[in-house]
Protein backbone atom coordinates (compact mmCIF):
# COMPACT_ATOMS: atom_id res chain seq x y z
CA UNK A 1 0.00 0.00 0.00
CA UNK A 2 2.66 2.51 1.20
CA UNK A 3 4.42 1.59 -2.74
CA UNK A 4 1.43 2.87 -4.09
CA UNK A 5 1.50 6.10 -2.12
CA UNK A 6 5.10 6.81 -3.23
CA UNK A 7 4.63 6.04 -6.53
CA UNK A 8 1.76 8.17 -6.82
CA UNK A 9 3.46 11.05 -4.76
CA UNK A 10 6.95 10.39 -7.34
CA UNK A 11 4.42 10.70 -10.14
CA UNK A 12 2.79 13.85 -9.37
CA UNK A 13 5.60 15.64 -8.22
CA UNK A 14 7.36 14.76 -11.34
CA UNK A 15 4.19 15.68 -13.26
CA UNK A 16 4.25 19.15 -11.62
CA UNK A 17 7.50 20.03 -11.86
CA UNK A 18 7.69 19.37 -15.70
CA UNK A 19 4.86 21.86 -16.37
CA UNK A 20 6.08 24.37 -14.35
CA UNK A 21 9.69 24.09 -16.17
CA UNK A 22 7.95 24.15 -19.63
CA UNK A 23 5.98 27.20 -18.29
CA UNK A 24 8.59 29.44 -16.87
CA UNK A 25 9.81 31.39 -19.69
CA UNK A 26 13.22 31.65 -17.62
CA UNK A 27 13.36 27.71 -16.90
CA UNK A 28 17.04 27.67 -18.92
CA UNK A 29 17.79 30.35 -15.98
CA UNK A 30 17.20 28.06 -13.24
CA UNK A 31 18.77 25.09 -14.82
CA UNK A 32 21.92 27.14 -15.92
CA UNK A 33 24.02 25.55 -12.98
CA UNK A 34 23.59 22.19 -14.35
CA UNK A 35 24.42 22.51 -18.01
CA UNK A 36 27.07 24.95 -17.56
CA UNK A 37 30.44 23.39 -17.99
CA UNK A 38 33.22 23.79 -14.74
CA UNK A 39 30.58 25.28 -12.70
CA UNK A 40 31.16 24.95 -8.53
CA UNK A 41 27.49 24.93 -7.88
CA UNK A 42 26.85 21.95 -10.29
CA UNK A 43 27.07 19.44 -7.56
CA UNK A 44 24.60 21.32 -5.00
CA UNK A 45 22.13 22.05 -7.31
CA UNK A 46 22.41 18.40 -8.47
CA UNK A 47 21.91 17.50 -4.50
CA UNK A 48 19.14 19.99 -4.09
CA UNK A 49 17.00 19.00 -7.00
CA UNK A 50 17.46 15.20 -6.01
CA UNK A 51 15.86 15.69 -2.46
CA UNK A 52 13.44 17.15 -3.88
CA UNK A 53 11.12 14.47 -4.84
CA UNK A 54 12.36 12.82 -1.54
CA UNK A 55 10.80 15.77 0.96
CA UNK A 56 7.53 15.46 -1.33
CA UNK A 57 7.33 11.79 -0.18
CA UNK A 58 8.26 12.64 3.62
CA UNK A 59 5.60 15.03 3.72
CA UNK A 60 2.64 12.90 2.21
CA UNK A 61 3.55 10.80 4.69
CA UNK A 62 3.98 13.23 7.58
CA UNK A 63 0.59 14.68 6.77
CA UNK A 64 -0.90 10.98 6.33
CA UNK A 65 0.39 9.75 9.79
CA UNK A 66 -1.25 12.39 11.80
CA UNK A 67 -4.70 11.66 10.77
Amino acid sequence: MSGIVIASAAAAITTVATVVVAALPDAQALLSPLTEGGNEYAIATISVMASIPMLGIMAVLATSARE
